[in-house]
């Protein structure tokens, strides 16, 4: 366990686990204009485009690296993107232009692909890296042809603060030549977790 936690430190500059990871979040989208709520996931449709955005708890490529694997997940915030794109052009989600901000003004973007790249690139073989990347995590470069249905994941290092709300933007939303934006609104709710009893319990992972 402590190569992976020490992994983690490194690779994703997350340090001081005890003061900045001291709470697990589920996010559950508050109602607005043009959004429908099923359960936790949000679901906005615009001209054709709708993209159904839900927290979950794991993604499928926890499998392929150790990173993660951890549970409790007091780490990272995934999302789960499903896309459909009706607009008969093809449609682009920049995640450099995504965000979660909470109340407490923490600032949070997805991981890209280089960062993760570069970062896995140092424990796990170059082919794994690039095949599951890119079949899973958003990215600018892989483009959403008219008619199709693709599934998607964000990762996102978790807040520090005790949060009550947080807003997911989406800034940069390509259809065709035109740009829309999405925004959703979360009431975030918190599980304190001891960080000390964390270590003691995977001390022999």
């Amino acid at each position: 366990m402590k190569k992976v936690v020490l992994f983690i430190v490194l690779i994703f500059s997350v340090s001081l686990f005890a003061k900045e990871y001291r709470y697990r979040y589920k996010l559950y989208p508050l109602p607005k204009p043009n959004l429908y709520i099923k359960n936790r996931k949000a679901v906005i449709s615009s001209m054709g485009l709708t993209i159904a955005v839900e927290q979950v708890e794991d993604v499928p490529f926890s499998k392929d690296f150790d990173v993660f694997k951890l549970n409790p997940n007091v780490f990272f915030i995934y999302f789960k993107i499903k896309i459909t794109n009706n607009t008969g052009k093809k449609v682009y989600i920049d995640p450099n232009f995504v965000s979660l901000v909470s109340n407490k003004k923490e600032y949070r973007k997805p991981l890209l692909y280089n960062d993760m790249y570069r970062a896995l690139a140092q424990k796990y073989p170059e082919k794994t890296i690039e095949s599951v990347l890119t079949k899973y995590l958003l990215e600018f470069a892989n483009p959403i042809k008219p008619g199709e249905r693709t599934v998607r994941y964000m990762v996102m290092r978790n807040f520090r603060e005790k949060v009550k709300n947080a807003m997911l933007q989406f800034d940069a939303v390509t259809i065709g030549v035109e740009q829309t934006k999405f925004l959703i609104i979360y009431s975030v709710k918190g599980e304190r977790f001891d960080a000390k009893q964390f270590y003691k319990k995977k001390k022999d992972f």
